[in-house]
């Protein structure tokens, strides 16, 4: 269409100069119309122009040809984007330029350098079970390396529960899965650790029921841990106080134990006529005494632990009244105190020289005990 509107254009160039060029203008002086003749040869060819066919070939359609096979279609270059030179120019950076960040306090820079010697403190990490890198909780920041297309473990204690979902500081990049192990009280909460791809440092929060984890992740291409499991120092604390205090309420009870059977035997040996003893007595025993008398009034035998006098009897009841017993010191006789139990006397001190006596006047029968080594007083 913008062809044939052309040689329209060109058609209505001679007309135009015919009528120009026969109005002469207002003036009397040739218009520039008519300054712009036609040539005879121009002239010829206009006349002989087919208008009409050329009127008839523009209107139609244009044909459609088909692709050849041979000749291969020119590849569409890709589009190609030019750099847009920014209206604004760019300035330069300032000399000494800082990025924004808070003013901190003494109290704040105290708080960030503990905690920086936390995170930078050694934590040995020792090989447990297994293929376990164990680290101690709460010695210092624990590290995870881990590799992509790797799987990477971090078990806590049996029997513990996560309470809420874990926080990691870059959870586009990272994936961190909870899966359990075991069952009932044994059951093992894992953490399944996976990066996308090498070269990343962030770190992660468990909240359990017992503690609250912290954990370094980093991503290495090649190198990884498989498994990180925790040993838990105050729970060994804690396991052996309990440990004591079984171990004391144990002694306690024996103690009590010991004391209700030694009450126990020493109502069975008051029954029986057993001699108590101090606990030394064994080593301070002496049994070197001489006794004479009425051979009815003897005793079977009599000794001293240093502490107390025993005076033995035969069980068999043969007194119908029991012997007095008497002190001889200083030439003088005097009572002295003394408990029978079962069938022998027991004198709570020591003497060299003693009477036992029975009956009054001419019945009167008795019997002298003498220590054969003075004793001496303590």
């Amino acid at each position: 269409m913008k062809r044939f509107f052309m040689l329209l254009s060109l058609a209505a160039v001679p007309l135009l100069a015919q009528s120009t060029s026969s109005t002469p203008a207002a003036d009397g002086k040739p218009s520039v119309a008519q300054t712009q003749t036609l040539t005879p040869e121009q002239k010829k060819d206009l006349a002989g122009y087919d208008f009409t066919g050329a009127v008839k070939k523009l209107s139609a359609p244009a044909p459609v040809s088909a692709p050849s096979s041979s000749v291969p279609a020119a590849r569409i270059p890709p589009l190609q984007e030019r750099a847009v030179a920014s209206a604004t120019p760019t300035a330069p950076i300032p000399a000494g330029w800082k990025p924004p960040h808070a003013d901190l306090n003494s109290t704040a820079l105290e708080a960030t350098a503990v905690a920086s010697n936390w995170e930078a403190a050694f934590n040995l990490a020792t090989p447990g079970a297994d293929g376990r890198v164990v680290y101690m909780f709460g010695a210092g920041m624990p590290v995870l390396v881990c590799a992509p297309l790797r799987v990477c473990v971090l078990e806590l204690e049996q029997g513990e529960h996560i309470q809420s979902q874990p926080q990691i500081g870059d959870s586009r990049r990272w994936d961190v899965t909870p899966v359990t192990s075991g069952s009932g009280v044994d059951q093992m909460p894992l953490l399944i650790v996976k990066p996308i791809e090498p070269g990343l440092d962030t770190d992660l929060i468990i909240p359990t029921d017992r503690r609250t984890y912290v954990v370094r992740l980093v991503s290495d291409p090649t190198r990884y841990v498989s498994r990180v499991a925790f040993r838990y120092p105050a729970d060994d604390h804690a396991k052996w106080s309990a440990f004591q205090v079984q171990q004391d309420a144990a002694r306690r009870d024996a103690e009590l134990a010991a004391e209700q059977a030694a009450a126990a035997q020493k109502e069975r040996d008051k029954k029986d006529g057993v001699v108590e003893m101090a606990p030394n007595a064994i080593d301070k025993l002496y049994f070197d005494y001489k006794v004479q008398g009425d051979p009815n009034l003897l005793p079977d035998r009599v000794i001293d632990d240093g502490q107390h006098t025993y005076i033995f009897y035969p069980d068999n009841n043969r007194f119908r009244e029991l012997p007095t017993l008497m002190i001889v010191a200083n030439g003088k006789s005097e009572l002295v105190n003394f408990r029978v139990e079962g069938s022998k006397y027991v004198v709570d001190r020591l003497f060299d020289k003693a009477i036992l006596i029975v009956g009054v006047g001419k019945k009167q029968t008795k019997v002298t005990i003498t220590r054969n080594q003075h004793y001496v007083k303590g």
